[in-house]
């Protein structure tokens, strides 16, 4: 397996050589699962383990928790660019299980809390990354959000995600938490079928355009051969703002010889010296039962281990 691996990343260096150096790529992660009290640690030890500090630490806020400002500050602190997924639902408290609609979000319902969280994310003077409601075109959440089904008129969930996005930037402007940096976040598929341009919100309130895609199964493929990514850098370059891979992750397997996570990470290096409009990327160290693997899966999910934790420190260690 060395031996196979030494070989790959020869090619790799030199196919980088070939194609030129780029501007740099902040490498950051999601360590854990949501809620581990050890986050911190979790943090430290991959850091530990690619010999780098993470560039974003990505973390998920609820509508009403956000921002975690300790949180926040231990990143700052440790050199760490904090980014906030910040999701409609309210995850604790009397409203648990309930979310915030569009409807109300424009009638001003949240504007008091808005204006709150602006302050705090002010406080922080540092740049912060908030990505809002991501996944928007496809993601089930959003039927509480939009109070239909969005597949049912893609065209008016759009437009009501475009005027809650916008009063709620407003707000924050209005406010002087410039030191948010938005980012828009659908699915990568979103760029296949051009559902994206339903939903976004303008080039004057997104700082940043990003998109989401796994390998869920166990058979390796090639991130950089990946059409849904590949459509999302030919939709979203053109709008001339920073790209980024916001999440994305692989199955590890160590009875398969390459294993999926490593060539996920593996092209991904080579799609990212060969697109530098992508200036992030976010990948998820974390478990996941994914369903329909086949009994013979051995591996855990898609935190980074084995060598594909080795290609997650080689991009990490020259971005």
């Amino acid at each position: 397996m060395r031996v196979f691996l030494t070989g790959v990343l020869s090619v790799i260096i030199t196919l980088a050589a070939v194609i030129g150096v780029q501007a740099q790529v902040l490498v950051g992660a999601h360590v854990g699962h949501e809620g581990d009290r050890n986050w911190q640690g979790d943090v430290e030890a991959l850091e530990g383990a690619i010999g780098q500090k993470l560039a974003i630490d990505s973390h998920y806020e609820s509508w009403g928790g956000f921002p975690d400002l300790e949180t926040a500050k231990w990143d700052i602190a440790g050199g760490r660019m904090p980014m906030f997924s910040w999701r409609i639902f309210y995850l604790n408290g009397p409203n648990h299980g309930a979310c915030a609609t569009a409807s109300n979000i424009v009638a001003g319902k949240y504007d008091m809390q808005l204006k709150r969280q602006a302050l705090q994310i002010k406080s922080l003077a540092a740049p912060v990354l908030v990505r809002f409601n991501y996944e928007m075109t496809g993601n089930a959440q959003n039927t509480c959000f939009t109070g239909f089904e969005i597949e049912r008129d893609l065209p008016l969930a759009g437009q009501k995600y475009i005027v809650a996005w916008r009063h709620i930037v407003d707000i924050f402007r209005r406010n002087g938490a410039t030191n948010v940096r938005w980012v828009w976040a659908p699915g990568a598929e979103a760029f296949q079928s051009d559902e994206w341009t339903l939903f976004y919100p303008g080039s004057d309130y997104v700082d940043w355009i990003g998109a989401d895609q796994y390998n869920q199964s166990d058979v390796p493929a090639s991130f950089s051969d990946n059409p849904a990514i590949q459509a999302f850098v030919s939709a979203a370059a053109p709008l001339g703002k920073p790209l980024m891979v916001s999440e994305t992750a692989a199955l590890n397997d160590p009875a398969r010889h390459p294993d999926a996570q490593m060539v996920w990470l593996a092209t991904a290096r080579l799609f990212l010296r060969a697109n530098p409009e992508i200036r992030a990327f976010v990948y998820w160290d974390a478990f996941s039962a994914n369903s329909g693997l086949p009994p013979s899966y051995q591996g855990s999910g898609y935190v980074l281990q084995g060598p594909g934790l080795t290609w997650f420190e080689f991009l990490a260690q020259h971005p």
